[in-house]
């Protein structure tokens, strides 16, 4: 009889350690290429314009637990890469523009702020005898771009330039939360890597990164399309080659995979599809 248990006790050991490492699949982040040639020449236009950090505004409306979800923790450093490749590519559309960067007695000045709303639904906490408890519901994530061209000598003389975009309709996530319930060796374990997603999680990650880099495109390409061309400058062939590779944006190959699952939670406003087919909403 002992033998048994010892056999039963070692099955459930080592199932429960098998099921640990299975927790978590590795999701690569999204890559955000360069919209803009990556090396430019120096422009001498004469036309300084300064570049003010992008500001992020966050407008959160989701429950306690899905802030120490490991999707949060996704969303969070996307944020940042976000922000990162935003601020190096409005640089580069600058000087693609005939603009001097600098901030000493500036003509012009560029500021921006990116807001991101995450709302979460319906959540419902469920408990399992062995794995604890987890959190069903359905989340939705937008995004709102402004970036201000600002005539520093008349700065009644503002050019507002917005762009949004955001997922077609909530997605529905089950993420697991940390409490007392549950055996602790079969227990869904969490991680601080944003690349590290609990199981189930693939295709959110999947429709929030596609949203992210519709964002990041339609931002870039509308500061492009509007940003007034230096008066200075004498770019030629330059600035068309450099008009022709911006406009081409490159897609990442992974976001090829489609995903034929019904929502029935959307948006309340009317979106439209771009070539990508990712919804944008303006």
């Amino acid at each position: 009889m002992k033998k048994y248990i010892l056999t039963a006790f070692v099955l459930l050991f080592l199932g429960a350690c098998g099921k640990t490492s299975s927790n978590f699949v590795n999701v690569s982040m999204p890559s955000f290429k360069p919209q803009t040639p990556i090396k430019t020449e120096n422009t001498h236009s004469g036309v300084r314009i300064s570049l003010e950090a992008l500001n992020i505004e966050q407008n959160n409306n989701y429950s306690d637990y899905f802030e120490n979800s490991t999707l949060k923790i996704r969303i969070d450093k996307e944020t940042e890469l976000l922000k990162q490749n935003l601020e190096e590519q409005i640089k580069t559309i600058a000087q693609l523009k005939g603009y001097e960067i600098s901030n000493t007695n500036p003509d012009y000045k560029l500021k921006g702020v990116i807001k991101v709303f995450i709302e979460e639904k319906n959540a419902q906490k469920t408990t399992e005898w062995l794995n604890g408890d987890s959190i069903n519901s359905n989340l939705g994530i937008s995004f709102e771009g402004k970036i201000d061209f600002i005539d520093t000598h008349n700065v009644a003389n503002v050019n507002n330039m917005m762009s949004s975009a955001r997922l077609d309709s909530y997605i529905n996530i089950t993420y697991p939360i940390k409490s007392d319930e549950g055996v602790n060796m079969f227990k869904t374990t969490f991680s601080s890597v944003p690349t590290q997603l609990n199981k189930g999680l693939e295709r959110p990650a999947f429709e929030i990164d596609r949203a992210f880099l519709t964002f990041y495109k339609t931002t870039l390409n509308t500061l492009y399309e509007n940003l007034p061309q230096s008066s200075g400058a004498n770019l030629g062939t330059q600035n068309m080659q450099g008009n022709e590779e911006f406009n081409e944006f490159i897609n990442d190959e992974s976001f090829n995979e489609t995903f034929n699952e019904n929502t029935q939670n959307s948006f309340d406003e009317t979106p439209k599809k771009d070539k990508d087919g990712v919804m944008i909403f303006e």
